[in-house]
């Protein structure tokens, strides 16, 4: 794939207006971001290079603001909170699906691994796994690698077990990296009222060892 840079000048280009996107790299796109955006003036490439700064970096003789919003917020001093009512999900564990599923990222990738799964970070955790904790793992007699079969009410996949002692017994956890699996086909259609995000933290499932229903805590 072309870097987005490239891909945004030929376009300009192509329309006629060249002039305003000759750059020679990343760099001086930045350069240029610096000058209209003066939160960010004093962070150059070349302080970058020996150190991490945050903004607001106003200058270069500025070392950067650690905490954002220490004593004041950018609008106004205080900040306008709103109280938002708790409206419960509909998802319940239950004799068919006893346990709850809560999926998430991993380190060594991002989203649905499509730079990531390019990389040699694929050697690091080259699937999704189904992680469960050792107490379940020992009473449903699974080890590490058996393939599991995780069904919500909602959709199903097939995914490779993971003991892992951060899980709590009668939960499980799930990435979503792999677009060959396509984790989130378990997860609810309802969505939150606020910003319209899925309900990827709680989804009541079960799971099955060949065929055959492993039966958890209710």
């Amino acid at each position: 794939a072309r870097p987005d840079s490239w891909i945004v000048g030929e376009l300009a280009r192509r329309l006629g207006k060249a002039s305003g996107f000759c750059f020679a790299g990343a760099e001086q796109i930045w350069d240029e971001i610096r000058l209209v955006w003066p939160a960010v003036a004093g962070i150059s490439y070349a302080r970058l290079e020996s150190a991490g700064l945050q903004w607001p970096c106003p200058t270069e003789q500025c070392s950067g603001t650690t905490i954002l919003h220490a004593k004041s917020f950018a609008r106004t001093a205080r900040a306008a909170l709103e109280c938002i009512e708790f409206v419960p999900t509909v998802e319940r564990t239950d004799g068919e699906y006893p346990f709850l599923l809560t999926t998430g990222r991993n380190l060594y990738q991002f989203n649905a691994g499509t730079m990531t799964a390019r990389t040699r970070n694929q050697e690091l955790r080259p699937a999704d796994t189904i992680d469960l904790s050792p107490i379940d793992a020992e009473k449903l007699g699974i080890e590490g690698g058996t393939p599991i079969r995780v069904s919500s009410r909602h959709g199903s996949v097939l995914l490779p077990a993971r003991i892992d002692s951060r899980v709590k017994t009668g939960e499980l956890f799930a990435t979503f990296h792999d677009p060959a699996r396509f984790v989130n086909a378990m997860t609810s259609r309802v969505r939150d009222r606020q910003v319209g995000a899925p309900e990827y933290k709680v989804t009541a499932v079960r799971i099955e060892i060949g065929g055959r229903p492993a039966v958890g805590r209710c």
